[in-house]
């Protein structure tokens, strides 16, 4: 049974933050009501899909310090700011801050339901594809410099004679090493072999 999306509600208002769980509660969510920033970046769950709602203007941390300081902790996670004091300064600085929407007080509630669902989508596909590449470099880590040298050299479309010679080994040394790391890495061909090293990024560079 898949896990109910997280929404983290973040407002040192009380009334304002039980009534805004309530009302994502009967959207069959999970809510995490949390009365300011540091009390959020205690509890929040990284393993969990969903998002943040913060408010603008609280005393212990702002809404924009909390964006700051999560993405110093490297916190992916989609934000949507609320206010009732915000004006076009302040919504600027959020959506660079990473926030996908900025709703001012009194907010229509069919707004607020869209754009929280937008936002679980948003991290949805996020979420699935950091496990994904998570999972990809577990796997590139298992292989040897010799089957690493082959794959570079292989998704640069180089051919297995020109990767021999390079690699100063015998044409079969290479086919080999390219069964071996295929298998690693879970691939069924060269084009497959290209996708995961473009997946896998920076991990995969020729080595000098």
């Amino acid at each position: 049974m898949e896990k109910k999306p997280l929404v983290y509600v973040v407002d040192d208002d009380f009334e304002l933050r039980e009534a805004l769980g309530v009302t994502l509660e009967l959207m069959d969510l999970e809510v995490v009501c949390c009365a300011s920033g540091p009390e959020f970046l205690e509890r929040y769950r990284p393993a969990e899909v969903g998002c943040l709602i913060v408010d603008l203007r609280m005393d212990q941390m702002s809404g924009l310090e909390l964006l700051q300081a999560m993405a110093d902790r490297n916190i992916r996670l989609p934000a949507i700011m609320i206010s009732g004091h915000g004006d076009i300064q302040a919504a600027v600085r959020a959506m660079k801050g990473g926030v996908i929407d900025f709703l001012e007080k009194p907010y229509r509630i069919d707004a607020l339901r869209a754009s929280v669902r937008r936002a679980i989508q948003m991290h949805r596909h996020s979420h699935a594809e950091e496990l994904q590449q998570a999972e990809l470099q577990q796997r590139y880590e298992q292989l040897c410099s010799e089957e690493r040298k082959v794959l570079e050299l292989t998704v640069t479309g180089m051919p297995d004679k020109a990767i021999a010679a390079r690699a100063q080994v015998s044409i079969r040394t290479v086919q080999l090493r390219r069964a071996s790391l295929m298998k690693k890495l879970d691939a069924k061909s060269r084009i497959d072999l290209l996708r995961l090293s473009q997946t896998v990024g920076q991990a995969i560079e020729l080595e000098k």
